[in-house]
């Protein structure tokens, strides 16, 4: 995927993406807890100097949202892990 994620724009503010980084919001507790996002996603992240908002979905057991730095990273999952779509909607103020 690293040639793919090398095609993001270098001012790109807003990245949607289906899965996310490694290490943020992509801790998989079964079976034995690790990190199941992507590395060279990550690596990329850490090249854009204007990403205030990155959001993504596919580990539904991580909705939520955190602040790294001046980025937000949304897991916006609206199914729960076991697809039942009750995952409350998360709102970003982006100024």
């Amino acid at each position: 995927m690293k040639q793919k994620w090398a095609l993001i724009p270098d001012n790109t503010d807003v990245l949607i993406t289906h899965g996310p980084p490694k290490d943020i919001l992509d801790l998989v507790p079964r079976p034995a807890g690790f990190h199941a996002g992507c590395q060279d996603l990550y690596n990329r992240i850490q090249q854009l100097p204007n990403l205030k908002l990155h959001v993504f979905g596919h580990l539904h057991m991580n909705h939520a949202i955190v602040k790294l730095g001046n980025t937000f990273f949304v897991n916006a999952s609206v199914c729960t892990e076991s697809y039942e779509p009750i995952n409350k909607p998360i709102v970003v103020r982006l100024r």
